[in-house]
């Protein structure tokens, strides 16, 4: 069945619902992000909101609206927003508009009390509801910043929150039959997001990296600045300017820089750069 839904695109809409879910007396929406991560251009950007407020489904379109409404949207207390697996859209949005988001209810704080088996939220779906999430794969690498947005993805996205108000409600329930209420209201104190904590990208993680030592780590870690600065400048996720390979062979090897087959998209004026750069060449 086709899921019906409202968009919003504009300061003067959102300001309006926000004002009628007030007016509603509405107590809780569901909500979801999509973002892009590095995947088809540089650095991370909210994409779309989803929203389910128990009467009907809306997609938000932070493209076209000003961070000022999203800031009060997102930071009015009531209604409260249940999200399942926040704390990354949580920090997308820290980190792009500086925004806290208030009234904040993470669904899957219960999956862990409870202890389920798969904590992902198709397989509590599944496990749960008996929803079965279909065509995943499919919009797993799709790019979010596309307009207009392919009308099948937008029913994808809205997915993610179409079932929330009933997940919610069937493990609070199991949750209160197994007596487990003192468990949950730690988990949840527990699980304050800490918005300025120091994190550690990724390429900073990988085997590769933690086995190296000396000149070897000071070249590795000189290659990813120059590749983040170059991936910035040409608007590409920085895989595309260096691979983790390209990285590791260049930490080992300068001179291995000049032997990378470079990828389509980067011109061969930041070619030379990266090559001399990054070889010693630089003058």
């Amino acid at each position: 069945m086709e899921t019906k839904y409202r968009e919003i695109t504009t300061a003067a809409e959102l300001a309006a619902y926000r004002k009628e879910l007030q007016s509603r007396e509405v107590t809780k929406i569901a909500m979801d992000f999509e973002g892009e991560f590095n995947l088809h251009v540089y650095g991370e950007h909210l994409c779309l909101i989803q929203v389910y407020d128990g009467t009907e489904s809306l997609l938000i379109d932070p493209l076209k609206i000003g961070k000022e409404e999203l800031k009060v949207f997102l930071e009015m207390k009531s209604p409260v927003k249940l999200f399942f697996g926040a704390d990354s859209d949580r920090m997308l949005v820290y980190k792009q508009y500086g925004i806290k988001i208030a009234s904040l209810f993470d669904v899957q704080h219960l999956v862990e009390v409870l202890q389920l088996e798969k904590k992902g939220l198709d397989a509590v779906l599944f496990s749960q509801l008996g929803v079965e999430v279909v065509k995943k794969k499919k919009f797993q690498q799709y790019n979010w910043l596309r307009r207009p947005l392919d009308p099948e993805a937008k029913a994808y996205a809205l997915g993610d929150v179409e079932y929330l108000f009933k997940l919610n409600d069937v493990l609070l329930g199991k949750i209160l039959d197994q007596g487990l209420a003192e468990e949950m209201v730690f988990r949840l104190v527990s699980g304050q997001l800490d918005y300025d904590r120091k994190t550690v990208p990724g390429i900073f993680k990988t085997p590769a990296y933690r086995k190296m030592r000396g000149a070897v780590k000071a070249r590795y870690e000189k290659a990813v600045d120059i590749r983040e600065e170059i991936a910035e400048e040409l608007n590409v996720p920085p895989n595309t300017v260096l691979t983790k390979q390209d990285l590791a062979d260049i930490a080992y090897d300068p001179l291995r820089v000049k032997m990378i087959q470079f990828n389509k998209r980067v011109p061969e004026t930041a070619r030379r750069k990266l090559r001399e750069r990054l070889s010693g060449d630089e003058k």
